[in-house]
């Protein structure tokens, strides 16, 4: 008689929550890299990754088109990031959340398909940090507001908002050394944010 089979699983259980984050994480990408606003500008007469900024988002969408192409660019956006972080949330919890969403940005910067072009993540990251932390989103989302209304420039309201994410959800949520690894996480997806937002900058402006 043969001894049951010995599975690599059932010697290091622990890599279940790890494998299955992985998983959600290429989920995550995979549908991070839907073009929201290039689909919508295609069904409008109009290539955002080539016009205006250069930038296939939905302010760019917004520019070159008008509020109701931009604002549809902009729930598709949110959409590729919010739905997959949902699904992280309900599969694995908090840190299923995270892994779909940091996937689904890094989808919207990189995309799966190389014909794409990026776009700088910014609606993507706003989707999975109103999934991550609603009460903290509600503190950067008006905190950026703020910013914008006294300065008037869009780039430094959206930075400012993305820096106050971390503190509001240091405010409202830590508690515990679980919850501070957690704040460790919203770190790395304000990081990979900043970076991801000033260096397509660079990247897409003229000249």
């Amino acid at each position: 008689m043969l001894p049951p089979p010995v599975y690599a699983l059932d010697i290091w259980p622990e890599a279940v929550p790890l494998l299955v984050s992985a998983g959600l994480g290429v989920i995550g990408y995979i549908v991070g890299s839907f073009p929201g606003s290039l689909f919508v500008g295609r069904l409008v007469g109009i290539d955002p990754a080539s016009e205006g900024e250069r930038n296939p988002g939905s302010a760019n969408v917004w520019k070159l088109a008008g509020p109701g192409p931009g604002i549809a660019a902009l729930l598709l956006d949110l959409g590729r990031a919010v739905l997959p972080a949902l699904i992280g949330l309900a599969v694995a919890g908090w840190w299923g959340a995270w892994a779909a969403g940091i996937g689904a940005v890094a989808g919207s910067m990189r995309p799966a398909w190389p014909a794409l072009r990026g776009g700088r993540g910014v609606a993507a990251g706003i989707g999975v940090a109103l999934v991550l932390n609603p009460p903290a989103f509600a503190v950067a989302l008006g905190v950026g507001a703020l910013a914008y209304l006294v300065g008037r420039r869009r780039a430094p309201a959206i930075t400012t908002g993305i820096a106050v994410y971390p503190i509001a959800f240091a405010l409202l949520s830590v508690r515990s050394p679980e919850e501070l690894l957690a704040l460790g996480g919203v770190g790395a997806l304000y990081l990979a944010l900043v970076a991801g937002f000033w260096v397509t900058r660079r990247r897409q402006a003229p000249g």
